[in-house]
């Protein structure tokens, strides 16, 4: 019996290979200062995988501030109490150190660029504005006399250069008239020039609004939108402009909003088939603008 005891059992073997258990990690110091570690792992197919890594370690030396080496030994707390000195990789992401080594002479650079801004301010501190058109101390846009005179030193309508001669010298006026020829005139508003039709010209063009093809519509609900009332009349013909009145303040329509037609008989299609339609829970009422006065 005690032969039988004193054998081991065959369940206590050491050298029993578990297929789930990994051999442990090892690192083996060479002779040439670097180090190899062994380690093992699963990869995606259940294998156990073999991976063998050649480190080197480099010193690198760094000269700082007495003070700040003195707080890099300090004991960590909190958290990391306990923990080895310096930063951990697994809560601290280290940024690259920048070093500020300011100029030798930044004082004098400094003094330079206030000396210039002195100089321009003194420069602009004796200037005065000066109206082109009536010669007042105020801005030439905002003179009450731009839309009557022309700036000084100009002809304006009526005025010597406009009633120049027969043949060149109607050319020539006209030029400078224009404002944009060769000649020495500075630049002329269009309501001033030869021929102009006086103050409030508009200039016209291939899409510009009529308003005897404009349309009123009321009774449109509060919670419209310009794109839903383009699309009911863009079927009648091409539409130039839609404009829906809204609060400021919440955002919502008033009521009422124009349409502009590019053709007067689009408008006219559109006012006979809308005019009663029924939109939001409202019936609309269509008609044509009144031309203001």
């Amino acid at each position: 019996m005690s032969k039988l005891a004193n054998r081991p059992d065959w369940a206590d073997d050491e050298e029993f290979d578990d297929p789930t258990a990994l051999p442990p990690q090892t690192v083996t110091t060479n002779k040439d200062g670097t180090k190899t570690v062994v380690s093992y792992r699963f990869n995606d197919d259940g294998k156990r995988v073999k991976t063998t890594r050649r480190i080197r370690t480099t010193v690198v030396k760094e000269y700082v501030n007495p003070r700040v080496a003195e707080r890099k030994g300090w004991a960590k707390f909190g958290l990391e109490k306990g923990h080895a000195a310096g930063p951990s990789f697994d809560t601290t992401s280290v940024g690259e150190n920048i070093i500020f080594r300011p100029s030798v002479t930044w004082k004098k650079d400094g003094k330079e660029e206030v000396g210039k801004k002195d100089d321009s301010k003194e420069k602009l501190k004796n200037m005065k504005v000066k109206c082109r058109i009536c010669d007042g101390e105020h801005f030439t846009a905002r003179c009450p006399f731009k839309d009557t005179m022309a700036p000084m030193g100009e002809d304006g309508p009526g005025g010597a250069g406009a009633g120049a001669g027969a043949g060149d010298g109607d050319e020539e006026g006209a030029t400078k008239e224009g404002g944009l020829g060769g000649g020495g005139g500075g630049y002329v508003p269009p309501h001033l020039r030869k021929g102009a039709a006086g103050a409030g010209e508009r200039m016209g063009g291939k899409y510009e609004r009529d308003d005897l093809a404009t349309l009123r519509v009321t009774n449109v609900s509060e919670f419209a939108e310009e794109n839903d009332l383009r699309e009911i009349f863009e079927r009648f013909g091409r539409v130039t402009r839609v404009f829906l009145a809204k609060d400021r303040d919440t955002g919502r329509a008033k009521g009422f909003a124009f349409i502009s037609f590019q053709e007067r008989t689009d408008a006219t299609k559109a006012c006979e088939k809308i005019d009663g339609y029924g939109y939001g829970h409202l019936i609309l009422r269509v008609e044509f603008a009144k031309r203001a006065t």
